[in-house]
């Protein structure tokens, strides 16, 4: 991009990390991907929960077999700690035989004083749940599963997501001809069928948390009528329902994938332009209008999601295919959600990438995708994957001719329009911090006509590198 003084930013390629192998069987060839092997977990067609507890560990749960039948009938436990390292995997559920089995992707959340819980349909004993397990060790250990249901509504073999909602433990699942929510665990907890009348075939439901209010917002997609995708709140107390703007290429095929701040009002969700006219995302805020994020020169969205960031920002996520290769959009707004950074693009080909998701409270975003790697030969590996994604800073720089060979850089740092303090700034071997205004001052030496190098750098954001002309 060009600063005032016409300097370019220097184009890069970016890549998730380094490519790595995938486990494979004897004599296979090895999927591939750019990023690290979270878990390869069921068919990887579905989206995982998560939970950061208050260390700073993203706890993720999600679908597990367990050595018997062809569909899921365990829930698996995976730990990332603040710096992106990928724990073990711990069968927090293997349950299955005569009894029953747990069935659908479980909810995650972390409950006032720090215990984990991991909730999910099934029908062990005949009793459609929903059932909990917990944890109070950090997910070392689970315990047995517990009946969780109120008995007015039983869930079934559904999705059970899970959030907490001013200390009160949230569940819902589309059941019942619409979305059930259950406010609280166990017999007697309140429990009722949303009235939107176009939920009655819904699905895919999910949950996020407006930090300023503690209310529970739902998203789903329904195959009602015309089909349509849905934001609702639902505690404490049920708001209107919200159409999603999702053109009807899509269908609701595409997991709706919701999240709120980590600090101020508002919870928001992704979604494209029409398909084949506009290759532009959007973010719906619930009951506040829409923000443009931006685009990608022939990048239509097949895959979209939002994510959580720190200080009130939110990531934006879509992914899908340019000129036969596939591309993963990123980018994070400011504050406000107003305006967002430089649109970051990765490399990396699926069969089928169903899900884009992930948590950005620390700074970075850990990145989890659901899905398919695309391989050149050998069985096709579905799972969840996980990569670390830094931000992104804008400089914009001026030159001035002091004379005597003397040159005055004047670098403006920022991070989507917002002001970068203590990020610094060097070119040929001088080095300042911004203020608070994000501005640093360099003189260097130097000739007219000369190009130079500024490099830019901060804690927890990508390498900047721009080049000015003296």
């Amino acid at each position: 991009m060009h600063g005032r003084d016409g300097t370019r930013r220097l184009r890069r390629t970016m890549m998730l990390g380094l490519a790595i192998a995938l486990s494979a069987p004897a004599g296979a060839a090895a999927a591939t991907l750019h990023g690290t092997l979270l878990a390869k977990v069921g068919y990887g067609t579905t989206p995982p929960s998560f939970a950061r507890t208050a260390d700073g560990v993203m706890h993720v749960a999600f679908e597990t077999n367990v050595s018997w039948g062809d569909s899921a009938n365990g829930v698996g436990e995976v730990s990332i700690s603040p710096s992106g390292h990928v724990g073990p995997q711990v069968q927090a559920l293997a349950w299955g035989g005569t009894g029953g089995s747990p069935n659908g992707i479980p909810g995650l959340a972390v409950l006032p004083g720090g215990t984990l819980v991991a909730t999910f349909g099934g029908s062990p004993g005949g009793d459609d749940g929903p059932w909990g397990i917990s944890s109070t060790d950090g997910g070392a250990t689970w315990s047995a599963p517990v009946d969780v249901g109120s008995g007015s509504m039983e869930f079934g073999d559904s999705y059970v997501p899970l959030v907490v909602s001013n200390s009160t433990p949230i569940l819902g699942a589309g059941c019942c001809g619409g979305i059930v929510i259950q406010r609280g665990f166990g017999t007697g907890a309140p429990t009722y069928l949303l009235t939107n009348n176009s939920d009655n075939a819904a699905a895919q439901t999910g949950f996020a948390v407006d930090a300023a209010t503690g209310a529970a917002v739902a998203g789903w997609n329904s195959n009602a009528g015309s089909g349509g995708t849905w934001l609702q709140q639902v505690a404490p107390s049920e708001g209107s329902a919200e159409k999603v703007p999702v053109p009807s290429q899509y269908g609701t095929g595409t997991p709706l994938i919701v999240a709120g701040r980590d600090s101020g009002p508002g919870v928001f969700a992704a979604y494209p332009g029409d398909y084949g006219t506009t290759t532009h995302l959007r973010l719906l805020r619930y009951g506040g209008g829409s923000v443009a994020v931006g685009s990608v020169k022939k990048l239509h969205a097949n895959t979209w999601g939002a994510a959580t960031g720190n200080g009130g920002r939110i990531w934006a996520l879509w992914s899908g295919v340019v000129n036969g290769k596939g591309v993963t959009a990123i980018t994070r707004s400011n504050k406000a959600v107003t305006r967002f950074e430089p649109i970051q693009r990765y490399g990396g080909t699926w069969a089928q990438l169903f899900t884009l998701s992930g948590d950005g409270r620390l700074g970075p975003l850990d990145l989890l995708l659901g899905g398919t790697p695309a391989v050149k030969s050998g069985p096709l590996v579905s799972g969840i994957y996980y990569a670390r994604v830094l931000p992104e800073l804008s400089a914009s720089v001026s030159a001035k001719n002091l004379g005597g060979g003397k040159f005055r850089l004047k670098v403006k740092v920022t991070d989507a329009g917002d002001a970068v303090s203590g990020a610094k700034a060097s070119a040929r071997g001088q080095s300042k911090t911004a203020n608070s205004m994000g501005t640093v001052k360099l003189t260097i030496s130097g000739s007219g006509g000369d190009h130079v190098t500024v490099t830019v750098t901060d804690a927890g954001y990508r390498v900047l590198k721009t080049r000015v002309k003296l």
